[in-house]
């Protein structure tokens, strides 16, 4: 049971990470990306792909540890790149535009990748443990491990958002989200910063797809499909567009009815699972359509000044 849910954590924390990155586009940004899980794919496959074709066999625990920590960074950098590719053609596009641009480029990462034989095809990509070789013997430290490091991540993409927005830059950003044509009358370079965002955003998806790959070391084409990137969108909306910390809440609240509870429903509920997911979203949007948050962080909300004593 303990291995059962440290191993959901694990999924969990990734999703974080995902959820996050793409609120720097959508949320604080103000565009609206649906090819996040191309990002994904793509940090996933460049990282699985150095390990496989660069890795020796048989590493050692040094020498593993060394090309996990350059798997996670040529993933980064690898999604960071298409992250410019994609931002710098789409600088023109907005709303369902922008929307459909960059669907379309999730889709076709996804099918390129499932073409390529060199990275697997259809039939997934497998590499080599690089930390711990996970057997019946190892698998609860394995799962502990990645744990550990799938949370640092999480908090560590949180910190570079959270700070990026204080300064200067985030600021630009933010008032691009608000208004265009007043953020440039003002001096900001809109095509400067949405670049910016993309290719940060998109870095940061690379982090979550390296750290999966190293997690799994066996994935496939059809895991990073475009119902991944709609369920990485609707962490965003309802967890509140424009909210850290809305984001993570709603992640955590969604993975757990989706991934954990219902899987321990009956079977014949269980086949309602995506209506019954369906119907709870369309009810939330209904209520309280700006998201758990809205644009406000936890701290700012009167439940939590009431709690740590801060209430007037």
């Amino acid at each position: 049971m303990l291995y059962f849910i440290l191993d959901h954590m694990v999924h969990m924390g990734i999703m974080v990470i995902l959820a996050l990155s793409l609120n720097l586009i959508n949320g604080f940004t103000g565009m609206f990306s649906l090819g996040h899980h191309g990002f994904f794919a793509v940090g996933a496959y460049a990282a699985g792909a150095l390990l496989l074709y660069t890795m020796p066999a048989g590493a050692g625990v040094g020498v593993g540890l060394s090309w996990f920590l350059a798997s996670l960074l040529v993933g980064m950098l690898a999604a960071a790149l298409f992250g410019f590719i994609v931002g710098v053609p789409c600088l023109r596009l907005k709303g369902d535009y922008l929307a459909i641009a960059t669907l379309g480029f999730g889709e076709i990462v996804r099918i390129i990748i499932q073409n390529t034989e060199a990275v697997g095809g259809a039939r997934g990509l497998e590499v080599e443990y690089t930390l711990i070789t996970r057997t019946a013997d190892t698998q609860m430290a394995y799962v502990v491990l990645y744990g550990v490091l799938v949370a640092l991540g999480a908090v560590l993409v949180y910190v570079v958002i959270h700070n990026l927005l204080r300064s200067t830059h985030g600021r630009a950003l933010i008032a691009i989200r608000e208004d265009e044509i007043a953020a440039e009358l003002l001096g900001v370079s809109l095509s400067r910063y949405k670049v910016l965002a993309f290719v940060l955003g998109a870095g940061m998806a690379g982090l979550a797809g390296a750290l999966y790959l190293n997690y799994m070391t066996q994935i496939e084409p059809r895991e990073f499909n475009l119902l991944k990137g709609i369920y990485i969108l609707l962490y965003v909306v309802l967890g509140g567009m424009g909210s850290l910390s809305g984001t993570v809440l709603a992640t955590i609240l969604l993975y757990v009815l989706d991934k954990i509870v219902l899987n321990l429903m009956p079977p014949s509920i269980q086949s309602w699972r995506e209506i019954m997911f369906a119907m709870l979203l369309i009810l939330l949007m209904i209520g309280r359509p700006q998201g758990l948050l809205g644009n406000r962080e936890i701290t700012e909300t009167a439940l939590w000044k009431k709690l740590s004593g801060r209430a007037s």
